[in-house]
Parts: structure tokens; sequence; C-alpha cells
């Protein structure tokens, strides 16, 4: 199901934000949404996104890095699914815009066992 979600893997607590199907109106809500509550939580935690099918147009890498600066110091590992080509460039340069590492990964299984991997 598109939107946000706290799923467990293996026992582990994996912040999951799906934005498969999702307009960008509705990518940029979720993508708010996600950041109050995690900020407002106030919890570290894995996090898996799905990009499987969104364009990284200039709004949302806007939204993403504006969203990804405010919440780092609360993200333990990030990982995400649906990137290839072009994307995974616009990644490479988001990660050097915040300082995250994001991994990238091609399909979820692998990406949760990368997250749940002390």
């Amino acid at each position: 199901m598109a939107g946000h979600s706290i799923i467990t893997y293996k026992g582990k607590e994996i912040s999951y934000l799906d934005y498969r199907g999702m307009k960008l109106e509705e990518i940029i809500k979720t993508i708010d949404e996600t950041a109050k509550r995690s900020l407002l939580e106030n919890k570290p935690r894995l996090q898996l996104s799905n990009l499987t099918g969104v364009f990284a147009v200039p709004e949302f890498m806007e939204k993403v890095k504006e969203a990804g600066k405010r919440t780092k110091h609360l993200t333990l590992k990030s990982a995400v699914i649906g990137i290839t080509g072009a994307k995974k460039l616009l990644l490479n340069t988001y990660n050097a815009f915040t300082g995250n590492n994001i991994k990238v990964f091609d399909d979820e299984d692998s990406a949760k066992e990368w997250l749940v991997k002390d």
C-alpha cells in the first residue's frame, strides 16, 4: 500500500515509504507528513523507500533534500529500491548534498536484509 508505514522485519522496525503509483502532490504530502511525524516521535529508525515509477522532478528532489536534512539525525540506515539509470546519478547528488549515504538495492528483500544487518 502506497504511503508511509512502520514495518517489522526480523524484529527491527523499518520506516517504509512506498511512493509507487502516487502523483507528485501525494508524494510531497507524504514526505512532509513523514518528516513531521519522525521529528515528533524523535525515535531513530531504519528507512526503506520504494521509488519504483517515481520521476525525480525538481519539486520532488527539493522536498526530499529538505526533509532529509531535518531528519538525518533520526535515520540509522537508509535503503532505496526502484532506482535505475539517471535516477542513481541524482541519488549520488542527493547523498553529496545531504551527507547521507543511501544504498540502492534491486529488490525489497535485499534492502531489508542490509538494513537489519548490524
